[in-house]
């Protein structure tokens, strides 16, 4: 007999640190072969559409898929396996969604920023833009953030509700270039609808890791092409996905500065084949297209906790 499981349930069992480390196990399998990620897929017609992602972790035991559909704020994570290899839960996943990209980008700067890294710049002050602030500030001693976002007032009331959530500092910046300079991690999450980026590559400075989490379709893009192919090392989530989704990569590629070559899965880095960092002076870079693997990985540790304390509500199958 499977489970349903509310919002507020989602929220209460799934703290950031405990989505990085139930991603860390999920990239260790797609390293090491075992983890499957199907790419998102995507049908509309007459203003009508359906998105969804699958994901297999074969040495979890965990399989699932996560849908939406009509205006795409009903999304939902349904999960499979166990013992009986039957299913197990179906969970609302709005916020299961904002805590695991956050997560995928606190697990990249773990093994791709520098250990010292100490200051963050973060473009985009929106919903998804907590939880990268959080996890980030879960792997990194942090002491410095600078934020920008185009919208002067929520830009100012994001920076004092972080600032009282993280206990650090969050200082409002008057431009994108002014959040990133001097900083050790640059975090791009905008809801950019063009192909004019928001981080340029001549900004950046030697040792900096970034993470561009925003932007998941190739008619829109958040970092220049100098931006990329500055960066020594460049993980995507899931390769195959960023091919049809990730115009940071795909322009450049496509002009011939670069080979998906040069582009590894963070399953690689995180299971220990490819390193994420080889010295201090490297750029690094974390393209984050938001994956299925990750969304089964957290729905299969909310399952186990809400298994443990009796959260949920039964369902007749």
């Amino acid at each position: 007999m499977g489970i349903f499981l509310r919002q507020e349930d989602v929220v209460r069992l799934l703290p950031v640190s405990e989505a990085i480390d139930s991603l860390e196990k999920a990239f260790k399998e797609q390293g090491n072969g075992t983890g499957l990620n199907h790419p998102r897929f995507r049908a509309q017609s007459e203003g009508l559409g359906v998105n969804m992602m699958v994901g297999v972790l074969g040495g979890l035991g965990v399989a699932g898929w996560k849908g939406s559909g009509g205006n795409y704020g009903n999304t939902m994570v349904w999960l499979y396996g166990g013992e009986n290899k039957e299913f197990l839960a179906v969970m609302e996943a709005s916020e299961l969604g904002q805590i695991r990209t956050g997560a995928a980008s606190g697990l990249a700067t773990k093994y791709m920023a520098r250990k010292e890294a100490s200051s963050v710049g973060v473009i985009g002050t929106g919903h998804q833009a907590i939880s990268q602030l959080t996890a980030v500030c879960a792997v990194r001693s942090i002491k410095t953030i600078k934020a920008f976002s185009r919208n002067p007032d929520r830009r100012e009331e994001f920076c004092r509700r972080m600032s009282d959530l993280l206990g650090i500092e969050v200082i409002p910046t008057t431009s994108a270039r002014e959040a990133v300079k001097g900083t050790d991690i640059a975090i791009a999450i905008t809801n950019v609808r063009t192909l004019d980026p928001v981080i340029l590559g001549e900004w950046l400075e030697p040792g900096m890791h970034l993470n561009a989490a925003g932007a998941n379709s190739l008619n829109r893009r958040e970092l220049d092409d100098l931006a990329v192919t500055r960066s020594s090392i460049i993980a995507a989530d899931a390769k195959e996905q960023a091919m049809i989704e990730c115009a940071d990569l795909v322009l450049p590629i496509d002009s011939g500065l670069m080979s998906w070559d040069n582009v590894l899965e963070l399953g690689q880095i995180v299971s220990g084949r490819n390193p994420g960092r080889t010295n201090a002076e490297e750029i690094t870079l974390f393209e984050s297209q938001g994956i299925g693997l990750e969304d089964v990985a957290v729905a299969a540790h909310i399952y186990e906790k809400a298994t443990a304390d009796g959260s949920g509500i039964k369902l007749p199958f």
